[in-house]
């Protein structure tokens, strides 16, 4: 525990310190909710009504909460890998293992918090919040498939920027999933957060839960996690 707790501290160092990932965890945030609450209110009764597409828009800025997390915790994992950490935790009290869950476990509420409050901070979609606690718990959990992606395929950080802005464009596909008629859509399923979008969709057009879509959204994410997770330690 004493381990966490220091590990915790540093990250909060890092973050405060590092320029980019405190922009990146305050900034681009805030600039969102700003975009969601102020313009594009206004550009909806100025220019062109956007009410119908506020459902559509609300996935499409959601989802880079956990992305800007799972950014974060990329770059704090290529530092460390930089500085040899990695391999030093081989022969610390602390397992690489345990190390890898607390690294993910903590930005994965980080996101959580953030995705939680994000429906009342825009105001684009009304929710409930017991209908929405679940879905919140999906995308939180796209945070460690980021991180992870990019540590896996990345060697330095230009190639982490640029297998980003690639991931990036991969997962906001399935919004088009919206636009394919019939089960055709269901091609989008093997990105883990279509199955987030289907629920949440569900949620927004009945007022309940589709628990079969969460289920699967869940075994898809951690099995992403999961085979994820070994790749990483295989490599490093």
């Amino acid at each position: 525990m004493v381990y966490v707790g220091k590990l915790l501290l540093n990250d909060l160092k890092n973050i405060v310190r590092d320029r980019f990932l405190l922009y990146a965890a305050v900034a681009l945030p805030l600039g969102v909710v700003i975009l969601c609450r102020l313009i594009l209110p206004w550009l909806s009764e100025n220019m062109f009504p956007l009410e119908p597409f506020y459902p559509i828009l609300f996935m499409l800025f959601v989802i880079l909460v956990p992305l800007i997390f799972g950014f974060i915790t990329a770059f704090l994992i290529m530092d460390e890998r930089d500085e040899n950490l990695l391999t030093v935790l081989r022969v610390m009290p602390i397992s690489r293992s345990a190390y890898l869950i607390y690294r993910m476990f903590f930005m994965i509420v980080l996101s959580f918090l953030y995705v939680l409050f994000f429906p009342a901070l825009t105001g684009l979609i009304d929710i409930g919040i017991v209908e929405y606690v679940p879905i919140a718990v999906l995308l939180a959990l796209f945070t460690p498939i980021m991180a992870l992606i990019v540590n896996i395929f990345a060697n330095n950080k230009v190639q982490a920027f640029a297998i980003f802005k690639l991931l990036g464009g991969v997962f906001f596909l399935p919004l088009f999933s919206f636009h394919v008629a019939g089960n055709l859509k269901y091609v989008f399923g093997v990105i883990p957060n279509f199955w987030t979008f289907m629920a949440l969709d569900t949620v927004l057009t009945t007022g309940s839960n589709d628990y079969v879509y969460i289920g699967i959204g869940v075994i898809i994410h951690l099995g992403f996690i999961a085979v994820l997770f070994y790749l990483f330690n295989k490599k490093y």
